[in-house]
């Protein structure tokens, strides 16, 4: 678990008082949980979105990545956007499913901040979506643990981002 000094670094990069969303995977909640004590708040309001779960990667799971990339490389393709891994989700799918969930809950939300505590997966499934569904362009970011990526909401179609992957000090 990251130090107490790393949340509270993070939670000074998040705006006041905002609207807090976590997937329904549990390192979600236990990042928020961090953030939350380092405001020294106990009983927040939180939104559970299963929708920005992390994707679905199926028989490949706890693999090794050099084991995956290497059956990957046997289908000819550089970035697999497109490919179903056995018995998980296509990474378009993703993208796909977080966008929808994310415009709606901008929607709903309008005019206020929301900070959606989420996997790397899915932040680069709202990129897709932040760049026009994009999911190979957005497969192409870099999203360490603790990152802060923040984008800004305009209408159905218009996403502008301000920054991806910046890290807390």
């Amino acid at each position: 678990m990251p130090s107490v000094k790393r949340f509270d670094a993070l939670s000074k990069m998040l705006p006041s008082d905002p609207i807090w969303i976590i997937s329904h995977l549990s390192r979600t909640r236990k990042t928020l949980d961090g953030i939350l004590a380092a405001r020294g708040i106990s009983n927040a309001e939180i939104v559970i979105e299963e929708n920005f779960a992390e994707q679905n990667f199926g028989d490949w799971e706890g693999r090794p990545s050099g084991e995956v990339w290497a059956d990957i490389n046997k289908l000819g393709v550089r970035w697999p956007a497109d490919i179903q891994p056995p018995g998980g989700e296509k990474f378009s799918a993703v993208a796909t499913r977080v966008g929808e969930a994310a415009t709606s809950l901008s929607q709903r939300y309008s005019g206020q901040k929301i900070v959606a505590v989420i996997h790397a997966g899915s932040i680069r499934g709202f990129l897709s979506t932040a760049m026009g569904d994009s999911p190979l362009a957005a497969l192409s970011y870099s999203v360490e643990n603790l990152s802060v990526t923040q984008c800004d909401y305009f209408s159905l179609d218009r996403w502008r981002i301000r920054f991806v992957n910046r890290l807390v000090e």
